[in-house]
Formats: C-alpha cells, sequence, structure tokens
C-alpha cells in the first residue's frame, strides 16, 4: 500500500511538473530598473487594495504553448483599463492572436516573444479585434502541422513560413491591401479581424503614447489609484519554481509554485548560475502590492550549501499560465486567486521594467 501511494504521489508530481503549461518569452533586452526611491518615506501607503483591481480583471487565460506572456498582459491591461473607466465590463475579451501577429510581422521575426512597450504601439496604431472574430490558437506551429498551418503557411519562403509558422498568418498580409489579402489562405479571417480591430479603435478614447514607469513612487501610487502596472523581467526559473529549475540542478518547491509564490535569485545561487546561462523572459499584470508581507525561500547555493532567505514586499499579479497549475491556490490578500500570483520586491525592482497604459 505504501509503494503504491508513494507511485501515485510520485507521478501525481511529475504530470504537475511537466505539464504546466508554463511556457516563457525570449530574454528581454535593455530594461529600465525603477528608482527605489520609498525607503525614507514615512509616509508611504503600505498596502494597495489589490481586491478592488482584482475585481476589474477579466479572467485568467493561457497562452498554452507559445511565448506569448507579454502580448497576454497587454491584452489584460487593455481589458482591464476599460472595465475600470467603465467603458466596458470585466468580461471583455480581446484577441491575442491579432497582437501577435503583428508582433511577429511588423518585426519580420523568426523567435516568438515581444516586449510591452512595441505591443502597446502596435495597439495603438491597429486596435484590438474581440476574441470571438479571432480566438487564440495556443498551439505551437512549429512543433506540431496542422491543416490550417499548412493552408496558410505552404507556399512560403523559409523565413516568411518561420514568421507564419509563430503569427499563424502569412506574415505580408501587414503590408498589402485587403482586397488582395481577401482572396489568399486564410485572408477572409484576417481581413474581419483587422476590420474590426479598427472599429474598436475608433470606439474608444486615444491611448497615450507614454508607457515607461521609473521610479517605485510612481508604480505603487498608481497601484493605490486602482491601476494595474504591468511588469516585464527577466527569468529566474528557480525563483519562479519553474518547472526547468529541476533539469538545471536548481531544485524547485511544488507548493510554492501552486500558491503563485516566487522568490529572488540570490547572486552566488544556482539558480541565478544556472537562469544566466539559459536566459528567458516573462511579462505579467500586477494588480497590488504589499510592503509587510513577508517571503521565506530555501535556496541551494553554488557552494554546495543550502540557505534559507526571507524578503519582505511583495507585488500581487495576474497570469497568462493557466488555473489549474501555477497559482491554482493562490493566496492574494486574503483571497484564494487561482492562476494569479505574488513576486518579491526585490527581484522586481532589480531584474525588471514597468509599464503603464492611459486614455488620453
Amino acid at each position: 500500500m505504501i509503494i503504491r501511494l508513494s507511485l501515485i504521489s510520485l507521478m501525481a508530481s511529475l504530470t504537475f511538473a511537466n505539464l504546466d503549461g508554463a511556457y516563457l518569452s525570449r530574454p528581454f533586452q535593455n530594461l529600465v530598473h525603477p528608482k527605489v526611491d520609498t525607503n525614507n518615506d514615512k509616509n508611504r501607503i503600505t498596502k494597495s487594495d489589490t481586491q478592488s483591481v482584482v475585481r476589474n480583471m477579466s479572467s485568467v487565460k493561457s497562452q498554452g504553448s507559445r511565448g506569448t506572456c507579454s502580448i497576454f498582459s497587454a491584452a489584460a491591461m487593455l481589458e482591464g483599463l476599460l472595465a475600470i473607466q467603465g467603458i466596458t465590463t470585466n468580461q471583455v475579451d480581446l484577441s491575442e492572436e491579432w497582437l501577435q501577429y503583428l508582433n511577429i510581422a511588423s518585426s519580420r521575426s523568426t523567435t516568438d516573444g515581444s516586449f510591452t512597450s512595441r505591443n502597446f504601439k502596435l495597439i495603438r496604431r491597429f486596435g484590438m479585434p474581440l476574441e470571438r472574430t479571432l480566438p487564440y490558437d495556443s498551439s505551437n506551429w512549429e512543433k506540431s502541422t496542422s491543416v490550417t498551418e499548412t493552408n496558410r503557411c505552404q507556399n512560403l519562403a523559409t523565413s516568411e513560413y518561420k514568421m507564419c509558422e509563430l503569427g499563424h498568418f502569412n506574415p505580408n498580409f501587414y503590408r498589402m491591401n485587403s482586397q488582395t489579402i481577401i482572396n489568399l489562405p486564410g485572408g477572409d479571417v484576417y481581413v474581419n479581424a483587422k476590420e474590426e480591430a479598427a472599429k474598436v479603435k475608433a470606439s474608444i478614447p486615444s491611448l497615450s503614447p507614454r508607457y515607461s514607469m521609473y521610479s517605485v513612487s510612481e508604480i505603487k501610487e498608481r497601484l493605490q489609484q486602482g491601476l494595474p502596472v504591468i511588469l516585464d523581467i527577466n527569468f529566474f526559473y528557480g525563483a519562479w519554481n519553474h518547472r526547468k529549475a529541476e533539469e538545471y540542478g536548481i531544485g524547485r518547491s511544488l507548493d510554492q509554485w501552486s500558491k503563485g509564490i516566487v522568490g529572488y535569485p540570490e547572486y552566488r545561487s544556482v539558480d541565478y548560475k544556472k537562469s544566466m546561462e539559459n536566459r528567458a523572459g516573462h511579462s505579467v499584470l500586477l494588480v497590488g502590492y504589499d510592503d509587510d508581507k513577508e517571503v521565506t525561500t530555501t535556496v541551494k547555493m553554488q557552494d554546495g550549501t543550502v540557505k534559507t532567505f526571507t524578503y519582505k514586499g511583495v507585488y500581487f499579479f495576474k497570469n497568462s499560465w493557466g488555473t489549474g497549475s501555477f497559482g491554482a491556490s493562490a493566496d492574494i490578500d486574503g483571497n484564494t486567486e487561482p492562476g494569479y500570483g505574488l513576486i518579491t520586491q526585490k527581484y522586481s525592482h532589480e531584474h525588471g521594467s514597468f509599464y503603464k497604459l492611459d486614455f488620453n
């Protein structure tokens, strides 16, 4: 009986570890870390009303097996902002598929991944159609062939075929007129999405071109106002308890993974070394903060020792890895919010960049 229970437990942990859908972006370049300017402010507000922001958020989505985290955080930001301003409800669902295509086609990129400022510029220029008009395809066309992929991509040159695999449409549509596109494979679907995106853009206030946030006080003031903030961050597998942490010999806590707890990459840790050798990025939507909340982690160091660290101060965030694995039992300011998480402020400030989105 003991052996059988142990086997069941092992199988469950392996499934939990390897099928979590936590796909990453390529590493970010030129991140601008915020100035930490709140330490001497005795009158600062130490905690935001996180639930007031969460109530206006759209549902947690899953990016599936594509490196589209920043696409999802950008869409979630606009969805949340529309609900907060009373323009729509939190049931609004915008098309990440559309934004991912624009990202690939506009940059002529043959690798997955984007970054927030580019995503916002594309939203400002082209608008966003609804999810029902252009649903997200979570499959990775680089690793599996579908009838749709064959239909849309088969006659393209090598580099353009690669772009089509990533963006799910002919990358040349981006520079073609609708009359030409409509007669090509996938063209009718694309043109419908393009036309609806333009209508959505015309129906909402214009967006400000100022995105970057440069100080911690500005970030926290915005969260106090009930407005979300995007965090683009360099990824450390151990801090996130990601499945690859075991592959790289870093170690992980499935308990903290389930609770959505993200620690900190100590400089002389195995996590720091291995993650810098296997660089990646991730993007999430911050919904609040708590300067007094503590996170305790156990970290394997490069000298072979194991140390315990406690960090004070966290940000709460909405993720794009679904609700059944990461953050499945996340406690967000006293409420269980599956698919959410919390990350140490120390990690966020030292390795991330922060972005806002406003209507003019």
